[in-house]
């Protein structure tokens, strides 16, 4: 198979990657004739190429509203060299607009994804007064799409439940339920023990851990927030953020709390000794489709907090591997932080329950989504008319 991907994340151009998003692409393209990627960025960026059979492309725009027609110049630029099988965009926005074109223009099968979770969600709606547009555009494209890929059960619910009262039935006799497949993102749990000396640490402080791109979604003033009532009940916990940077540090002064240690973007090595280093993870986000960063946690033997996002519901048995707390709710989520601290027996509990409940229920995806594209490329009736 030939794969045109069309991604928003930098991440792939070689610089600022965090976690495993370079090995995970390779990997993807061990299982490709080739892998192109197309990556939304400013300039000053250039091709990278991952591995033999994986190169990123960069759009280098001078301003975002230049991302579609930079993107469009170069997807036919690649179509020019090589006929793609399918096209695989990261989300049903910008990404999932190029991919409809492209595929109008290509007659290539196209499969969005929906790594976020954002249909039928009041509090992503509230994050930016454009979310409303985003949906309007996301709704248009996913009726282009040949199939759909979500991360959790909740997600494929959810769009199944509004393309049907919105009359939009199947092409070709295949109902939504079959052009929807939920599929996580693939998580390699054998990756996840480290030895023993990487483990040490500095000091015998308790360490609170979140882990999160800078994006409006992690709420980031919620998860000071928290931290602030955190560190009121006990002075002995100590907080680590990685991944994030401006949105973090605009929540750090707007909120007048500074006692937290950024570690930054970190690759996949380095993420996995800070979950092993630390006592609990926390997610505060006001949305999440499935929450890798739990399983994540739960992998290394870490309780998980988190609120109760689409993903996170699926992932964290309250009380059992972690605690849910309603969304924006930073007393609760402080609470349940605390006392995992002053019960560390019961944390150690949760911690090995959730090892054993991601060992069962999750694992590396890899050939689930490889086998997905060799499916939609392998039946023709998937591209027949542009609706679903």
């Amino acid at each position: 198979m030939k794969i045109l991907m069309i991604s928003i994340d930098k991440g792939l151009l070689g610089r600022g990657q965090l976690g495993d998003v370079l090995d995970r692409h390779k990997k993807y393209g061990e299982h490709c004739e080739r892998l192109d990627i197309i990556v939304l960025s400013s300039v000053g960026y250039e091709n990278y190429q991952l591995s033999n059979k994986v190169t990123a492309y960069p759009t280098n725009s001078k301003k975002k509203w230049q991302y579609y027609y930079d993107a469009m110049k170069i997807g036919k630029e690649l179509f020019g060299r090589y006929k793609y099988d399918l096209i695989v965009t990261q989300e049903p926005f910008i990404t999932g607009l190029i991919g409809c074109q492209l595929k109008k223009k290509f007659g290539t099968k196209l499969l969005i994804h929906f790594h976020g979770d954002f249909w039928n969600n009041p509090s992503w709606l509230k994050e930016r007064s454009r979310n409303r547009l985003l949906l309007w555009l996301s709704k248009y494209t996913v009726r282009c799409a040949d199939a759909v890929r979500v991360m959790s059960e909740g997600q494929k619910e959810k769009i199944c439940q509004q393309m049907s009262s919105r009359g939009s039935g199947a092409t070709v006799g295949i109902p939504w339920s079959d052009k929807i497949r939920v599929i996580s993102t693939p998580v390699d749990l054998s990756k996840f023990k480290v030895e023993s000396e990487k483990l040490k640490v500095e000091d015998d402080k308790k360490k609170v851990l979140h882990v999160g791109r800078d994006d409006e979604v992690k709420d980031f003033d919620t998860l000071l927030k928290v931290f602030k009532l955190v560190s009121e009940k006990n002075n002995n916990a100590k907080f680590w953020q990685v991944g994030a940077d401006k949105k973090l540090k605009e929540a750090i002064g707007k909120n007048n709390f500074n006692n937290i240690e950024l570690k930054g973007k970190q690759d996949q090595n380095k993420l996995i000794e800070l979950y092993h280093q630390c006592d609990i993870v926390v997610l505060s986000s006001t949305s999440e489709s499935f929450g890798k960063v739990l399983v994540e946690a739960n992998a290394c033997g870490k309780p998980v907090v988190s609120t109760a996002t689409t993903g996170a519901r699926e992932i964290i048995r309250d009380g059992y591997n972690g605690f849910l707390a309603p969304i924006g709710d930073a007393k609760m989520l402080a609470e349940k932080i605390v006392w995992l601290l002053d019960n560390p027996e019961k944390a150690k509990e949760m911690g090995e329950n959730g090892r054993q409940l991601v060992q069962k229920k999750y694992g590396d995806n890899m050939e689930k989504v490889i086998q997905y594209w060799r499916d939609i490329v392998c039946h023709p009736e998937r591209s027949e008319g542009s609706n679903f």
